[in-house]
């Protein structure tokens, strides 16, 4: 395509015109970007960004960490005035700058102002206020244009500004940026006079001395670049904007990289950590993938001389992945209380999306970047896919700032976690539930007697053994159940003492209870807490032991094979809302935590009871004997509180069978009788005389 031109006669060689104050702005901003290059060539300069940036994260992360310790009000009003005053002083300094720009361009001689601009056969000739001056052809480096503008530079910084305002339209411009070109650049040397941008590209590959050395892009133009490619935004195709590849960017890329998660790790643990080195490879890890990834795509696009380019723009676009992912971190282990078992999952999820954030973000920014076909589209996203994705993917270690090894801690953690392996509690636990079922004494004849069977199941959190160990209390001094109550706990604190829970001793345990009592009118009330899942129902987990869960199916059949007939089961664990319609019955009630497709929360270790077992058993069943009453007592009251933690309902769940409604009225009522009595004053009188 060649350039516009003019014919001869009506080429101007006078141009006379004034600056806006608009254009001297935009004039000065251009310069102050081309200054801003080439001090980033200078090591130094790179350092002191990467301080800077630094510095930057390290306030970031410093109020997060107070924010997550102080656990408060307090906390999050410091938190969020420290990142005021952050957005405050980054905008001041916009404000400032932009200030700035105008009060020079308004008071500088060199910019406004009447100017005359000559092109003559040796050269150009400026006659402004600032003076007048000449300059030969072979002494301009470079032409740039700027909102409508011409510059030409006569070396680094000076240059001689041309008003839009210069030119009748947009073809006279584009006629004299050619005759410019035309005399500053060998006729021989000129390719494609269609742009100054893609002359100077050209001459700058070639060597060419008038357009000066290349440019090595600053660390924070890649970082900006790369917000906009982990954000599927068009990068910066601009020749001053869009950054370029240099081996200094990528060092501090990879430095960065293994600050984000440092600061990370720090913010969790705390000042008192030690540094780990050898979590460096695990961080690292990415650097060697993420370039084999970069040479693929760029092989596709058939510029594989632009793989360093690609490679760290790829780098780039993790970083802001990476600090998303430290913030779901940490907002994790600031609300491990809050979000019980999800807490510790959540971090897992999230990476695991922000591998597939990446592979798709890095995908679309070559597809950009290096102008990939589209018939190559699909070979690129599956050549990320398994060269960079399924990489980092493999579980490694990261941890580079860890808790201070305590030797009292770690020897608890070892009592702990392999507290049923130890050979006298092994040959115990038999014994235990032996004499656990051997207690267990019939009950009235002619009263409803209610036997209690609670399961803690899970023993990696405390909240399952103490909240049965609470209910048991409950049940034994306000449901009369003393004498009448299994426990099957999984805990470390509790094994030489409590039967383990599994579905063999659940099934013993059923068995024992349905031998003990009147079939035919007392009822057995089964609690089980626990962790659970769509698949499985309720996890019963005893490290090293391989337990077997308890899926709905199996307790059905557990229950009706002991033969008892009327059945109280109330199931608190995530996913619960499974057992209740296959252990539908009309001689049982049944109750769940939350609904067959839904999570219960408040399972974290050091809470003594959970969302569910606060509300009904805590709460409700000290209000009420009727345990479909206090259900409806308890619903609401656990809505609002996942609501309060912005949370999503669990929706509990209940089942009353026709045939159980009369004999629960009639305990009620029984239970009712039995505290007036003890509360009457006969019964006192006598107790008085009694003591």
């Amino acid at each position: 395509m060649e350039a516009p031109t003019l014919p001869g006669s009506q080429l101007r060689t006078v141009f006379e015109y004034d600056s806006t104050e608009a254009e001297c702005v935009a004039t000065l901003e251009f310069n102050q970007l081309r200054l801003n290059r080439r001090l980033q060539r200078s090591a130094v300069a790179q350092a002191l960004n990467a301080l800077n940036l630094a510095v930057w994260i390290g306030f970031i992360f410093l109020a997060l960490y107070l924010v997550i310790e102080r656990r408060d009000s307090s906390g999050l009003w410091f938190g969020g005035a420290l990142g005021a005053l952050l957005f405050l002083s980054v905008l001041s300094q916009i404000v400032l700058r932009r200030s700035t720009l105008r009060t020079v361009a308004a008071g500088s001689e060199s910019l406004r102002g009447r100017r005359t601009t000559i092109v003559e056969e040796g050269g150009l000739r400026s006659r402004g206020p600032d003076g007048e001056r000449s300059v030969a052809w072979n002494g301009i480096r470079s032409i740039e244009e700027v909102a409508g503008q011409i510059l030409i530079y006569l070396d680094g910084f000076a240059f001689i500004p041309i008003s839009a305002s210069a030119f009748v339209d947009a073809a006279e411009r584009a006629a004299l940026l050619a005759d410019l070109r035309r005399r500053i650049v060998p006729a021989d040397e000129l390719t494609n006079p269609v742009s100054i941008a893609q002359a100077e590209s050209t001459a700058v590959e070639a060597g060419d001395s008038h357009q000066g050395p290349k440019s090595e892009a600053s660390l924070s133009a890649n970082l900006i670049q790369g917000i906009r490619l982990a954000f599927f935004l068009r990068p910066a195709i601009d020749r001053i904007q869009a950054p370029k590849a240099s081996w200094s960017t990528l060092v501090a890329l990879v430095f960065l990289s293994i600050a984000i998660p440092f600061l990370g790790d720090f913010v969790q643990v705390g000042p008192k950590g030690s540094f780990t080195a050898s979590a460096l490879p695990g961080v690292l890890f990415g650097v060697p993938v993420m370039m084999v990834g970069a040479w693929a795509l760029a092989w596709l696009a058939g510029r594989v001389g632009h793989t360093l380019m690609l490679l760290i723009a790829m780098m780039s676009l993790a970083i802001p992945i990476d600090v998303v992912s430290v913030v779901v971190q940490l907002i994790a282990h600031g609300n491990a209380a809050r979000l019980g078992s999800m807490g510790s999952y959540l971090p897992y999820l999230f990476n695991g999306l922000a591998t597939i954030w990446f592979a798709l973000a890095a995908t679309v920014a070559a597809m950009r970047l290096l102008g990939v076909p589209k018939r190559k589209w699909l070979p690129a996203l599956l050549a990320i896919g398994l060269l960079v994705n399924l990489p980092l993917g493999i579980d490694r270690y990261q941890t580079l700032w860890s808790a201070p090894y305590d030797e009292e801690i770690a020897a608890s953690y070892q009592r702990r976690r392999f507290a049923l392996a130890d050979e006298d509690v092994f040959y115990l636990q038999p014994k235990l539930l032996r004499q656990q079922l051997a207690a267990l004494k019939p009950g009235k004849r002619g009263v409803i007697d209610l036997y209690f069977i609670g399961v803690a199941a899970y023993a990696g959190q405390d909240v399952f053994m103490k909240e049965v160990h609470s209910v048991k209390r409950l049940f034994d001094e306000r449901f009369g159940t003393a004498g009448h109550s299994v426990m099957l706990i999984n805990n470390p604190t509790t094994v030489s003492e409590s039967p383990i829970a599994s579905s063999t001793s659940l099934g013993l345990a059923l068995k024992r209870v349905a031998e003990v009592m009147d079939r035919d009118e007392d009822i057995v009330f089964l609690f089980i807490t626990s962790h659970g899942s769509k698949e499985h129902g309720a996890s019963f987990d005893f490290s090293p032991m391989q337990l077997k869960p308890l899926d709905p199916g199996r307790l059905k059949e557990l229950l009706d094979r002991s033969g008892i007939k009327r059945r109280v089961v109330v199931v608190s664990a995530c996913y619960s809302g499974t057992f209740v319609d296959v252990l539908k019955d009309p001689e049982t009630l049944v109750i769940s935590a939350s609904a067959a497709d839904k999570n219960s929360f408040g399972c974290s270790n050091g809470a003594d009871f959970t969302y569910f077992g606060k509300a009904y058993f805590d709460e409700a069943l000290r209000e009420t004997y009727s345990f479909s009453e206090a259900f409806e007592i308890a619903r609401p009251v656990i809505a609002e509180r996942e609501r309060e933690g912005n949370l999503r309902s669990s929706d509990p769940k209940m089942f009353v069978g026709e045939g159980i409604k009369a004999a629960l009225q009639e305990f009620v009522s029984l239970r009712q009788a039995a505290v007036k009595r003890v509360q009457s004053p006969s019964a006192v009188r006598s107790f008085t005389k009694g003591h």
